[in-house]
């Protein structure tokens, strides 16, 4: 037996394991919880690899291309197709980036900034209640696991190289940036009417009372009413988180559908 013989064996699984890899590195590029500056990069790399070698052994693979560049353009492809899919998950949490700003803004949180560690920007205090809140529920509702089981599912709707970008998925793209900005504004509903309510209020009162000094009154009643509507809104928020958490997983299908079928 030549030496090459061994190396001739190996090549198609380090190929497939390759595969697996690219798509799963791609879906957790995306996740929000990991691609901030808090996860050492060693950290992501031993998670894919982990993640790669579970799901390796019930993957069906097709014969893998024999050229080096379409090997090479197929793993790019495979990156791009789980960054894509971990897109739900990324558009869910740039809605609370969202309401958070909203909320701080409306509350006057805006004048103090904190620099959030997961995306290394300054962002309001009551931003990191949102986030905090945002990520305990996802991981209560073992919605992880629910992006592992997606990329299981991923290999089932589309095989290795199989995925077609056509105007569907920029369609599929374009819903989910809509309902981001819907899922910002139903967690800000309560701060915004209050704060709208309290500034009405305010200017009744400073063209009754010229004296009061409206102003220098507002921010501590704007931040003390917004606190206390978060804190009375915070079952609705927890329920929101939930209603669209458990609707990742008809949302990763819908991507994958329209990757799959173009």
């Amino acid at each position: 037996m030549t030496a090459s013989h061994p190396l001739h064996l190996l090549l198609p699984e380090f190929q497939s394991f390759m595969v697996v890899v690219s798509r799963t590195g791609g879906i957790v590029a995306a996740l929000p919880m990991l691609s901030g500056r808090t996860v050492p990069p060693k950290v992501k790399v031993a998670l894919v690899l982990m993640l790669s070698l579970a799901l390796a052994p019930v993957i069906h693979f097709p014969p893998i291309p024999p050229d080096a560049s379409a090997m090479t353009a197929g793993l790019v492809s495979e990156a791009l197709n789980g960054f894509v899919i971990g897109l739900a998950v990324r558009l869910l949490f740039s809605a609370l980036e969202i309401a958070r700003e909203i909320a701080g803004a409306q509350m006057g949180f805006s004048m103090s900034q904190l620099l959030d560690p997961l995306t290394s920007q300054s962002a309001p205090m009551v931003g990191q209640f949102f986030t905090l809140i945002a990520t305990l529920v996802f991981l209560s509702l073992n919605a992880h696991m629910m992006v592992v089981s997606a990329i299981v599912s991923s290999y089932e709707s589309i095989p290795p190289f199989g995925a077609t970008l056509s105007p569907a998925v920029g369609e599929e793209v374009l819903r989910l940036s809509q309902h981001m900005f819907v899922v910002a504004l139903q967690l800000t509903g309560p701060i915004l009417v209050t704060v709208l309510l309290i500034n009405l209020l305010l200017a009744m009162l400073g063209r009754a009372v010229s004296q009061v000094n409206v102003f220098v009154l507002s921010f501590p009643l704007t931040i003390a009413a917004g606190l206390l509507v978060l804190g009375l809104a915070l079952p609705f928020m927890v329920s929101l988180l939930e209603r669209e958490f458990i609707g990742l997983h008809e949302t990763i299908e819908g991507l994958l559908g329209v990757l799959g079928h173009g």
